[in-house]
């Protein structure tokens, strides 16, 4: 994910590749970031003297990267984590003081049309709006109450593991229904990125479904289908139980 994040950052801001500085205590991860995004190779320390300190390891590994970064941090240093289960409490007590910012991304950050949940604490005002101006070339930056924090990462960060889902449903249809599935997986993705694109103005998901539903046409007769196999309370159960297993971690 910390790839991910910085290969969509300097999407957006190139020039900025020789001021990352990245550390990781694994070689081969550290020598895959470097091919895939730039950047250079640094400590714990240096990179943790940068205005913006991006912590994104496992959880299991959190406290040791966080005790190695904290005597480098800056009096202007962000640090932003990306752990599941690291709230703002238990970052701050392992960081007293620092100005932190918990986030949950999903991996099409990378592309610039990712999700970034964000809540903060000691962040002034012209720091956070800095900070979400650098964000935003991720993708959409939702500020939320940490309390949201678990249903975010349900829709964020498994939402896309079901929309997969979804996909390869469509192209297993789309093969069965005579369509070879090179050009069945190009349909399916040229149908979902223009799925988002109608969507992308806040219209309501029902009425779009509504506008594509001619009276018995081809659409009523889909999702006559799904309807009778429950696929939307199915859908709906899955973000909620993916939330309640966000809790527990």
């Amino acid at each position: 994910m910390g790839r991910a994040m910085a290969a969509g950052l300097l999407r957006g801001r190139p020039e900025l590749a020789e001021r990352l500085v990245l550390a990781d205590s694994a070689p081969r991860a550290l020598e895959g970031a470097l091919a895939d995004v730039g950047g250079r190779v640094g400590d714990t320390a240096e990179a943790a003297a940068c205005d913006l300190v991006c912590i994104a390891v496992k959880p299991a590994d959190a406290e040791e990267a966080l005790a190695t970064a904290r005597p480098a941090l800056g009096p202007d240093t962000v640090l932003l984590s990306v752990m599941a289960g690291w709230t703002l409490d238990r970052l701050e007590a392992a960081v007293p003081g620092a100005a932190l910012a918990r986030t949950m991304p999903n991996l099409a950050v990378r592309h610039g049309a990712g999700l970034v949940a964000i809540a903060t604490r000691r962040v002034t005002p012209e720091r956070e709006e800095r900070l979400r101006a650098a964000l935003s070339s991720l993708g959409a930056v939702v500020p939320l109450p940490e309390r949201l924090f678990h249903a975010a990462t349900a829709l964020a960060g498994s939402g896309p593991g079901l929309v997969a889902l979804v996909a390869e449903a469509l192209e297993e249809g789309a093969v069965g229904a005579g369509l070879a599935r090179p050009q069945a997986r190009e349909m399916v993705v040229a149908v979902l990125a223009g799925t988002a694109a109608l969507l992308s103005d806040g219209g309501d998901p029902a009425v779009l479904r509504q506008r594509v539903s001619s009276p018995g046409g081809t659409t009523v007769a889909g999702v006559a289908v799904l309807e009778r196999g429950a696929v939307r309370a199915h859908l709906a159960d899955a973000i909620r139980a993916a939330a309640e297993r966000s809790a527990e971690l």
